[in-house]
């Protein structure tokens, strides 16, 4: 199962804090995407903080691994978790009489407003 995890500062905590927990904590994060654990690592754009997909059987894991983080134990972030699942066949829902032929993207130039 894949499981998001996204962090947030703890209040009070800015980037100059963090900063030398850095390269401690980006390492660790190596060695779990090498390791098959970690499948994508972002930064976020809305905010300070990283958005980490995980390869894992349960929140409860990704959690461990969270906390294991030289920044979690530092006391410095809190954690968030989504666990996601392959969603169900989409097009089994669909009627027959139902358009699903291309274009498939309604918004290109050509087929927004009869081609206009």
């Amino acid at each position: 199962m894949k499981i998001i995890a996204y962090d947030r500062f703890r209040p009070g905590v800015t980037m100059e804090m963090i900063t030398p927990y850095l390269p401690d904590e980006v390492s660790n994060v190596w060695r779990l995407w090498k390791a098959g654990i970690v499948r994508e690592n972002y930064a976020r754009a809305d905010e300070p903080g990283v958005v980490i997909v995980f390869e894992l059987d349960s929140v409860e894991e990704a959690r461990r691994y969270t906390d294991d983080f030289p920044l979690s134990k530092a006391n410095m972030l809190e954690w968030f978790f989504i666990p996601v699942q392959v969603a169900l066949p989409i097009e089994s829902l669909f009627r027959p009489e139902i358009d699903v032929d291309e274009p498939y993207d309604r918004t290109t130039k050509s087929s927004v407003a009869g081609g206009r």
